[in-house]
């Protein structure tokens, strides 16, 4: 589930007639901005007013093309399209596109209506207006991340990396990913310990003990080289204003 909650607004600036919805937590922005549109060309008072042409104002060109567009996937853009197309065999209907957070008081008391509907509890089970495939992907993603950040943080192998990671993190992944190939190449041997420090080449037969040979008292891993090794302890002092890093806490 979101986050996030969504709502919705509608003004009618001739009868000064508002109404607020409350769309749930799986509403998206845009599912919300064709509601409301929807939402008005359902009212009786509008299909009812005396004005032979109606004005109908959003401030998303995007739903404005896709509820003009006689082709769709969407069910809740083709019944607001038909919605319109009915309230058009009535009256005129135009739409108009109004640039948001500029100051225009129809659209900033229906921007403030759709955020009372965020308040307000939902009228039925949720999705109230179906889940759009972006959502579903989203989702997911959420759900795999959690599961993948449980799973890291119950594994009890991969010692040397947990060490240094407390689990997935996608900022991480991308500053990595941007590194050039040697770089991250080095930076992978680092965070599991599979690089030229004695430990690792201990254990694969090239050299004979594990400890450091800078200093002697521990084994040579890149918890000891880069936070440990005393042979470093200046220069570490220097950049971290401090001789000795610890681990990071489990």
């Amino acid at each position: 589930m979101r986050d996030e909650y969504s709502g919705a607004g509608i003004y009618l600036e001739n009868s000064g007639a508002q109404q607020s919805y409350s769309l749930g937590s799986y509403a998206t922005v845009f599912q919300a901005e064709v509601f409301a549109i929807l939402m008005t060309a359902h009212r009786e008072d509008v299909r009812n007013c005396a004005e032979e042409r109606i004005f109908i104002c959003s401030d998303s060109q995007a739903v404005l093309r896709a509820v003009s567009s006689p082709r769709t996937r969407s069910i809740l853009v083709q019944e607001c399209g038909d919605a319109l197309e009915s309230l058009a065999g009535q009256r005129e209907v135009e739409l108009v596109w109004v640039p948001g957070h500029m100051g225009i008081p129809g659209n900033e008391r229906a921007d403030q209506l759709a955020r009372l509907g965020l308040g307000q509890p939902c009228q039925g089970p949720e999705p109230i207006l179906g889940i759009t495939r972006g959502s579903i992907r989203a989702i997911l993603s959420k759900w795999a991340y959690q599961r993948l950040g449980m799973s890291w943080r119950m594994n009890t192998g991969c010692r040397q990396a947990h060490d240094f990671l407390d689990g997935p993190d996608k900022s991480r992944t991308v500053g990595l990913l941007n590194l050039g190939r040697r770089n991250l190449n080095q930076m992978v041997g680092i965070l599991t310990g599979h690089c030229r420090l004695r430990r690792h080449l201990y254990l694969i037969g090239i050299e004979e003990s594990p400890l450091c040979s800078k200093c002697g008292e521990g084994e040579d891993t890149p918890t000891h080289f880069l936070g440990q090794c005393v042979a470093f302890g200046r220069p570490r002092h220097k950049v971290f204003g401090t001789g000795e890093l610890q681990k990071r806490k489990s």
